[in-house]
């Protein structure tokens, strides 16, 4: 139950800062002035500190959506769902804990916190360790109930049509995803300084690659349709009249078109200035 209800949460969370992150990266097609001022307000503490709490909701999101696709299509796997969930808790720690203490240990670095800090001594950083532990801790808290649970069932495939081609959708681009947003994760806030480095040059020189407007464009069709269909899921499970259904379901099917038109559009336009 609660490993569901987080799985939920940092979707909702996840998608919203989708669509913010869309549109501050448009936002360069306006010029370098416009795109490093929003820059220089995002390497705030705050803005960083979200950053690390965005980057263990994705990696708690693909793992937990890992662990119900295998359910999904090996039911038989329902047997030994505390071994995937306890599976899903140890990668999280194993991976989320060296990352965050590495992008903490970067914003001390940044903001002049810590004026002695050397890069290869990231590790003996004490407060770099405080949010990656919090974090830790909190999945695990979260997960350890659902433990008790001795075989939970598989979510119901739809029998056909736009409902089976969605649920399908979802779930293998879930597992593209996990693959492509990690790797942006890594590339753009763990090495070389992560978000340090960001600019408008820096941004410019990585579109002026086909391979990385490429890559951008194929994580941002993913992703968008990953999102709105599992919004839609959402929705569909709370909103039960049906005129609130419909406003609601307008209103996000026209909100995300606008955003992704206008990330595709920044992709496949813009030039350096």
């Amino acid at each position: 139950m609660w490993a569901w209800l987080l799985h939920r949460l940092t979707g909702v969370g996840i998608f919203v800062f989708l669509l913010l992150h869309i549109v501050d990266t448009a936002l360069i097609g306006w010029g370098r002035d416009l795109y490093d001022a929003l820059i220089r307000l995002y390497h705030h503490p705050l803005f960083r500190i979200g950053e690390i709490l965005l980057a263990g909701a994705v990696l708690f999101h693909g793992l937990n959506g890992l662990r119900v696709i295998i359910l999904d299509f090996a039911p038989a796997a329902t047997l030994y769902q505390r071994q995937l969930l306890t599976g899903v808790v140890v990668t999280f720690i194993v991976l989320f804990v060296p990352a965050a203490v590495i992008m903490f240990a970067q914003m001390l670095h940044a903001t002049g916190s810590e004026r002695m800090f050397q890069w290869g001594d990231w590790w003996r950083e004490w407060r770099a360790w405080l949010p990656a532990l919090g974090a830790t801790s909190a999945i695990a808290a979260v997960s350890i109930p659902s433990l008790s649970v001795t075989r939970p069932q598989p979510s119901v495939r739809p029998v056909g049509g736009l409902e089976l081609y969605g649920w399908l959708y979802l779930r293998v681009s879930g597992v593209l995803l996990l693959f492509l947003v990690l790797g942006h994760l890594v590339i753009m806030h763990l090495l070389d300084g992560g978000v340090n480095r960001v600019n408008y040059d820096f941004v410019a020189q990585r579109f002026a690659t086909p391979f990385w407007r490429t890559y951008d464009f194929v994580m941002l069709v993913l992703a968008i349709g990953h999102g709105i269909w599992g919004m839609r899921t959402v929705l569909l499970d709370y909103i039960h009249r049906p005129l609130p259904r419909l406003i609601a379901l307008s209103t996000l099917y026209t909100i995300t078109g606008i955003v992704a038109a206008l990330g595709a559009l920044v992709l496949f336009t813009f030039q350096p200035k």
